[in-house]
């Protein structure tokens, strides 16, 4: 066993609790019985191996996700896995655990017996197999295509990713050769060095799924080349397909300015009144051929909503114009209704799409210029509706991170909608008899109970985009329907939308945006002592108003309504881009302001900048009067909350009573930037309210061999003790360092000492986490001081007539 020792010793040996992308011969799967606080433990008993207790503390942390949601007391077994790069001393492990199977009182060699501590938290220790490449999910993704009867079935096989180009293609070769064996075939498949991914695209007959599923095992299961076998990323549009169409609308103006914002969704009705000359569609595949009209239905309504807001809210619409890319077609098997669902398409690798369709937009291909150089906001109004996030980052998660920091882009995504209904405590046939109020208590109380199984939509979990989610928000007044209720109050959380938190426990959502409202209806049949309620799919004239595609005998512009987390990441789009103009209006005549190569991480740091949890915090708080510890509230309110609703314009426009400042740069590893700015004179002596909000914001690049993934951390520590603030109703300081936005609020009422001319800094640090961290990474800060608005005290004023030189805030 002296290999072994040696490898624990020399740290040649990891723990980690995400699947790993490498050489499959060199990993162990550990099954752990119980909580992994307990392995932890007893993994911290050994001589030799406190930095793996270490990591697993800091690592492979329990979360509310873990445990059986029927029974909350009953612990769930969970996987870790051991990764090394000496094959004996791991094949030394195993033999270990063989020899404590068959006699667990028996005598290990000296320096060996505190493993058995560990050993007691394990239920097996094992090289990789068929229990990993075949999970619960993709078992009854298969049950579900063979109920439909379908003759075969499409699905993604992701091979081990090998750094030798000569080897994936060997791996290749090897899966499309046991697949032909099943008499299936391979459809598509990619390779992204950049996020270790290898996947394949293949098509099996039902005959043979059937086989596997009754539990037989055929070489292409037990083939060391795949890693998983996964069902076929998808996402499929909803939410606006049943409104009513309302009346037409006049479109102003179109504008000719070039993109900032670009929209991959599906193809948007070009010529619709509100669309007109307002985009720049881009189709490279020609899809419009076979792309109905009356089937364009979420791209439209997204366009809509990006350029023009929800149409009751009567806004103004961008200056700008929108780039589109289709990457969802009609279902040509979809014969329902009038209109066919959109849906990403099945005969290519999703992720191998979005690849080419940002690489064409940035870099352009096959010798081409890019097509959109402009944009600096992507929206993705869409996730895998087959990939719920749970703890292992999904390879489009991974993309995105990637794309984000290769070509300086921001992207915007929705957290997912959730359709499940809901079981009030109230008796049957009672909810029309109740105040508002109490219905809306209600409700809340049912929708925080679910939030286990609300977990994020990938790629939701991304830790580059800025992920949103929805508020039960927007400018309709509720009709009144008999037997129809809106049991959530306007501005509250929407029970459309998921929640976080995203990777190694990162705040997620990042921010809240209007979603729309929805009604429910109580099914008729359903126990006497409780109400179960569900979304009404019916005609409903409530949420966002947005052009929709008209039906034969309809105008060209007609408008509808929907609902759910699409809507409010194109709000967000829509918020980012006005943020742009006004980074644009700071240019003019000023050499100081942000170059364009900061702009992502800008419009990142703006649109967060602009998020409080307010009286979000205590109404939910509310309802969960047994939390009692500090920590664990603030962990339920990121939970739901991420850092919070969004006003757009607390983060990009100042008052009399409120001054923003912005800072960027670049910084390489273990480097420090100093801010400065002057404290307004008036402030001095005066035990006056006031609130500093810091938003620090980046693109780290990425390391997806590594269990901390995230190449830069950086941030700022404990900030301005010059104002004498506190940290009040935000996430916790340790949480918000988890991801690339650090977003805090603080607030003071203590009087300060001090005299004109006195400054308060704040310092930006950065630090290497998944291995080396090669050049600099650039960040955005905003920073905000503000006082009462009846204050008499100048913020604005003061500190802009200090700074030198001068930098141009926008007053609101």
């Amino acid at each position: 066993m002296a290999v072994l020792q040696q490898a624990f010793e020399a740290r040649r040996i990891r723990l980690q609790q995400h699947a790993p992308l490498e050489n499959p011969e060199l990993v162990l799967v550990l099954e752990v019985v119980g909580s992994v606080d307990n392995f932890s433990r007893a993994v911290s008993r050994v001589p030799g191996l406190e930095w793996l207790a270490e990591v697993a503390e800091d690592q492979i942390v329990p979360d509310e996700n873990f445990y059986d949601e029927q029974e909350p007391g009953k612990l769930l077994s969970g996987r870790l896995y051991l990764l090394g790069t000496n094959q004996e001393a791991l094949n030394q492990l195993l033999g270990l655990w063989q020899r404590y199977q068959q006699d667990p009182s028996g005598r290990m060699d000296r320096g060996l017996a505190p493993f058995k501590h560990v050993f007691e938290q394990l239920r097996d220790i094992r090289p990789w197999d068929v229990r990993d490449r075949v999970d619960t999910d993709m078992r009854l993704y298969w049950e579900d295509h063979i109920q439909l009867g379908e003759p075969s079935i499409r699905f993604e096989i992701e091979a081990w990713y090998f750094t030798a180009a000569a080897k994936n293609e060997r791996a290749r070769n090897d899966v499309e050769r046991l697949v032909q064996a099943l008499g299936g075939r391979v459809l598509d498949s990619t390779t992204i060095a950049e996020i270790a991914y290898h996947g394949l695209l293949v098509e099996l007959p039902a005959e043979a799924i059937r086989s596997i599923l009754d539990g037989d095992v055929p070489e292409l299961l037990l083939s060391e080349r795949v890693m998983f076998f996964r069902p076929q990323a998808q996402s499929i549009a909803d939410g606006v397909g049943d409104a009513e169409p309302t009346d037409a609308i006049e479109a102003p103006v179109a504008p000719e300015r070039p993109p900032v914002v670009a929209l991959l969704d599906g193809l948007p009705l070009g010529n619709h009144a509100l669309l007109a000359n307002r985009l720049v569609i881009d189709d490279p595949d020609g899809w419009e051929a076979d792309y109905e009209a009356k089937d364009r239905v979420h791209g439209t309504a997204m366009a809509s909503l990006i350029l023009h807001g929800s149409l009751d809210g009567a806004q103004a619409p961008l200056t700008r114009k929108l780039y589109v890319r289709p990457i969802m077609r009609p279902d040509p098997n979809d014969n329902r209704g009038n209109r066919r669902i959109e849906h990403t398409p099945d005969n290519m690798l999703l992720i191998d799409l979005i690849h080419r369709a940002v690489k064409r937009m940035c870099a352009g291909e096959a010798g081409q210029a890019p097509t959109a150089p402009t944009v600096r906001v992507v929206n993705l109004s869409m996730g895998d509706s087959h990939r719920i996030f749970d703890r292992q980052l999904s390879p489009w998660a991974r993309l995105l991170d990637w794309l984000a920091q290769k070509y300086r882009l921001l992207f915007i995504v929705s957290a997912g909608n959730d359709y499940s209904p809901l079981t009030l405590a109230t008796p049957r046939d009672s909810l029309a008899g109740l105040a508002v109020l109490e219905r809306q208590q209600l409700a809340l109380s049912a929708l925080l109970e679910t939030g286990t199984r609300r977990r994020l939509m990938s790629p939701a979990e991304s830790i580059n985009a800025l992920t949103v989610g929805a508020l039960h928000a927007d400018d309709v007044v509720a009709p009144n329907v008999p037997n129809r209720f809106d049991l959530f109050s306007m501005g509250g959380v929407s029970p459309l939308s998921r929640i976080g938190l995203g990777f190694r426990r990162a705040i997620k959502p990042d921010i809240l945006m209007p979603g729309g409202r929805t009604l429910y209806a109580e099914k008729l049949m359903c126990p006497p002592a409780q109400s179960d309620v569900e979304l009404v799919n019916a005609i409903q004239q409530i949420g966002h108003r947005a052009a929709i595609p008209p039906l034969p005998g309809e105008g060209l512009a007609t408008t509808a309504y929907s609902r759910g987390t699409s809507n409010a990441a194109a709000l967000a789009s829509r918020a980012a881009a006005q943020a742009f103009e006004i980074i644009e209006d700071l240019r003019v005549g000023n050499p100081n302001a942000p170059s364009e190569q900061y702009d992502a991480v800008l419009l990142k740091s703006l649109l967060v900048h602009g998020a409080a949890w307010g009286d979000l915090s205590s109404t939910l708080l509310a309802m969960r009067p047994d939390i009692q510890n500090h920590i664990q509230k603030k962990d339920f309110l990121a939970r739901w909350l991420g850092h919070g609703a969004v006003d757009p314009e607390r983060g990009t426009t100042c008052t009399a009573q409120r001054a923003t400042l912005l800072g960027v740069g670049d910084l390489a590893k273990d480097q420090a930037l100093l801010f400065s700015a002057p404290l307004p004179p008036s402030l001095a002596g005066r035990r006056e309210w006031r609130r500093v909000t810091i938003t620090l914001a980046w693109m780290s690049p990425i390391n997806p061999a590594h269990q901390a993934y995230r190449r830069a951390k950086l941030s700022i520590a404990r900030p301005v003790p010059e104002l004498r603030v506190d940290r009040e109703n935000s996430v916790d300081h340790n949480a918000a360092l988890r991801g690339t936005v650090q977003h805090e609020i603080f607030e003071g009422h203590d009087a300060l000492a001090f005299v004109d001319g006195d400054k308060f800094e704040i310092k930006v640090n950065c630090a290497a986490e998944a291995g080396e961290l090669m050049g600099t990474v650039p960040f955005a800060l905003c920073v905000s001081l503000e006082v009462a608005i009846d204050s008499e005290v100048p913020v604005y004023k003061e500190i802009r007539e200090r700074i030198s030189p001068p930098v141009e805030i926008r007053p609101g």
